[in-house]
């Protein structure tokens, strides 16, 4: 069972980094009708290596009967890994107490302008993003990171807008105090 699991996430990798070497080339995102709790699964699946590592919960929730998108679910499926990634290595910087070393992704159905629009949300409880960060959140080559390259929240706008959406941050606080971050 491991040994079959390692070989779907290295296949899987393989079709991401092909999907990604197309969508940077500017071709368009190879859209297919796709519901969104596989996506989740597999986002969850290959998420779960890092955040057990970095000993980080995830949790999840996908509303009910929420509508098919016509997307490229593996470019979706790398935005959220990011996401996910980026919040666990924010709560590492935090140096997080065992109990508060959560994740949260979330999917639901939203009216955003008048408009239904399936919302994706991941929350972690790291130590959030200063003001001058946010401003320049999805340059490219703007890192926060001592050996980041800049390019992650870049490609996760790009893939989200490519998608039609709006990818934007919020630190959350309890009082003066941040303690954690939702995109």
């Amino acid at each position: 069972a491991a040994l079959e699991k390692t070989a779907r996430q290295a296949q899987r990798a393989g079709q991401v980094i092909q999907h990604i070497r197309n969508f940077v080339k500017r071709s368009e995102p190879r859209r297919q009708w796709s519901a969104i709790p596989p996506m989740i699964e597999q986002v969850v699946e290959l998420a779960e290596i890092e955040l057990r590592r970095r000993q980080v919960r995830l949790t999840h929730f996908v509303a009910p009967q929420l509508p098919a998108l016509y997307a490229d679910p593996i470019l979706i499926e790398q935005a959220l890994i990011n996401l996910i990634k980026n919040g666990a290595e924010s709560i590492d910087a935090a140096h997080r107490a065992p109990g508060n070393r959560l994740v949260d992704l979330r999917v639901m159905q939203r009216d955003i302008d008048g408009q239904p629009t399936v919302y994706f949300a991941v929350t972690d409880t790291g130590r959030g993003l200063p003001r001058e960060v946010l401003e320049r959140l999805h340059e490219a080559f703007f890192s926060t990171k001592h050996e980041g390259l800049g390019i992650g929240l870049n490609l996760c706008r790009s893939i989200v807008e490519a998608h039609q959406g709006r990818i934007s941050a919020e630190n959350l606080y309890n009082a003066a105090d941040i303690v954690g971050c939702r995109f």
